[in-house]
């Protein structure tokens, strides 16, 4: 069976070549998901092992960037609106993202000097968290801006994919 030649494959030095094989046909078999980070797909002639957050964030990032083209992100409404206290650094920052944000599916309004108030969020992104995942996006975008010189919009659509995809040691449903 395939776990047999899995568990194997660990006792095989690394210097000889390790085949493994399904007795499936050529239809591509149901997914599974390994230390709920990877998740391995079998073909009849090769297996992918994809890496579900990597994955994850690709899809997510295709998806704003054709936001960004025109084509509207679903916004979910907050029934309650949350407002953001932040420093005057991020307020300048956030104020000059405000843009690209609204087009990526956040209603987000100034309330003074460094407050926010958060109307609205992607459908993506869960009801409860809109001010913990505003913060990261501010923080991981410092953190990438700081690392990679790319145009401000490329990091935007970057640091929100990341935000937004499933993380590494999430257990996926079988939908998923």
């Amino acid at each position: 069976s395939l776990t047999k030649q899995l568990m194997q494959m660990q006792e095989v030095s690394m210097e000889e070549p390790v085949q493994l094989t399904t007795h499936q046909s050529s239809v591509t078999a149901t997914p599974t998901q390994i230390f709920n980070t990877y998740i391995l797909l079998p073909t009849a002639e090769k297996f992918y092992l994809i890496h579900q957050q990597a994955a994850h964030e690709r899809i997510v990032y295709e998806r704003l960037e054709a936001a960004t083209l025109g084509r509207p992100v679903a916004t979910q409404q907050s029934l309650f609106p949350v407002s953001v206290e932040l420093t005057p650094q991020d307020a300048v920052l956030l104020t000059e993202l405000l843009p690209d944000l609204q087009k990526l599916g956040y209603t987000i309004e100034p309330f003074g000097q460094s407050t926010f108030v958060i109307q609205g969020t992607p459908a993506d992104v869960l009801t409860g968290n809109e001010k913990g995942a505003l913060e990261n996006i501010l923080e991981h975008y410092k953190h990438f801006s700081s690392e990679l010189k790319l145009p401000r919009r490329e990091l935007l659509l970057r640091t929100v994919a990341w935000q937004q995809s499933v993380k590494a040691g999430t257990a996926l449903a079988e939908k998923e």
